[in-house]
């Protein structure tokens, strides 16, 4: 490959070992919304380690369009890790080369419950073949520099000794060459957030590894980071839609809070004004839905949803919460020129996307998880089951 101008990459092993009796701060890979902007927010809160979204390799590899829809980042974006849905070892190792000069680490997802994706092979589908995630492990340690961050992102495998089934493959995997691994304390049946977490299977698989293990699940507070962390002795705590509810999570100033502080809505309103056109309205006014409506009167808050453009968002909040907003005042943020002509994907990777795949991640579409969490502040009804259409890869 003859790469682009590159920053230098972050020893990500190194990031855990300097944890050492603490944990590291994790971002999760949420489609549509741990974009560049947000993951800006939540590393001004404390934390330390960010996926992408979960891309799908089959589109990265084959369009540029995609490539540029889906990938942004800058030079304060860092670490990083991308992460895609993959389901053989060419299509992620392609998906690796085209990234690796722009970020830390890349992650194959395994752990993406919804149907849909199991039944292209993606996500949880992967957990059936427990061998093929072997070999793409292998494949691309065999194809990238050594200290180049490797993982895989999983939950508990179902049916019958599903603890002993879970720790084997972590085992072949740590074999295999990961840098690290990140599970999900529930397994691919259990969809709901009251399905119970396994913390105890959790703890043990940390125990039977010897390389870092990130655990995710419920987590809505600092103070829920820091038990499951006490509980689990993992080495990191990755947190989902509570950063949605509160990008200031890990905020150790909030460490009981849930709600987020006007403090850092402000801060969304400055990255904001400083993304300028490559912020989209959409992607703008959903994390202020998802952070702070809930702290409105129900008046307001039907007003907040119904606004249709950044101006009048940005008037709204001046008026009833005295935040600021302001292109003029702020300079532009640095956004990383990202071109993909050092690596060409070999014929044979080649493939046209479905056509459900893009109709699944149109940008111009609101999507099912924040269509159901609107209705659910407006109304009260269909909370409990929000997670299932998130589109969060594999979150809670």
């Amino acid at each position: 490959m003859h790469l682009p101008q590159q920053r230098p990459h972050h020893d990500i092993a190194a990031l855990f070992a300097e944890a050492q009796s603490d944990f590291v701060r994790v971002s999760a890979p949420m489609v549509r919304y741990s974009k560049l902007e947000f993951r800006r927010l939540v590393r001004l809160n404390g934390v330390q380690l960010a996926f992408t979204p979960m891309m799908i390799s089959d589109s990265i590899n084959n369009s540029e369009k995609a490539r540029q829809n889906e990938f942004s980042t800058g030079a304060d974006d860092q670490p990083l890790i991308a992460q895609f849905a993959a389901k053989d070892p060419t299509e992620f190792v392609t998906s690796a080369q085209l990234i690796y000069p722009y970020v830390d680490g890349i992650d194959l997802n395994c752990g993406c419950p919804q149907s849909w994706a199991m039944a292209k092979g993606y996500g949880c589908g992967m957990l059936r073949q427990p061998e093929l995630v072997h070999q793409v492990v292998q494949e691309v340690r065999r194809t990238l520099p050594g200290d180049f961050s490797v993982s895989v992102k999983m939950r508990l495998l179902g049916g019958e000794e599903s603890l002993q089934r879970t720790i084997d493959l972590a085992r072949q995997l740590e074999h295999a060459g990961v840098t690290f691994l990140t599970l999900h304390g529930r397994t691919p049946a259990q969809k709901h957030s009251k399905d119970t977490l396994d913390i105890p299977a959790m703890s043990q698989v940390r125990q039977s590894l010897q390389i870092p293990l990130i655990v995710n699940g419920n987590v809505e507070s600092y103070r829920d980071a820091c038990d499951m962390h006490e509980q689990t002795g993992a080495a990191g705590v990755m947190a989902a839609r509570g950063l949605l509810a509160n990008p200031a999570l890990f905020n150790s100033s909030y460490p009981e809070g849930k709600t987020t502080p006007l403090s850092c809505v402000q801060q969304w309103l400055d990255i904001a004004s400083a993304a300028r056109d490559n912020l989209l309205f959409q992607c703008f006014h959903h994390h202020l839905t998802f952070m702070y409506s809930a702290h409105m009167k129900r008046d307001l808050r039907v007003q907040f949803n119904s606004l249709g453009s950044k101006e009048q968002v940005v008037d709204f909040l001046k008026k009833h919460y005295n935040l600021e907003y302001s292109e003029d005042d702020t300079p532009s943020a640095d956004y990383t020129d990202c071109t993909y002509t050092h690596f060409t994907p070999p014929k044979h990777a080649r493939h046209i996307a479905a056509e459900s795949d893009e109709q699944a991640w149109s940008s111009k579409s609101d999507g099912k998880f924040f269509t159901e969490f609107r209705a659910h502040q407006l109304t009260g009804t269909g909370g409990e089951d929000l997670e299932l259409g998130g589109l969060f890869g594999d979150e809670e």
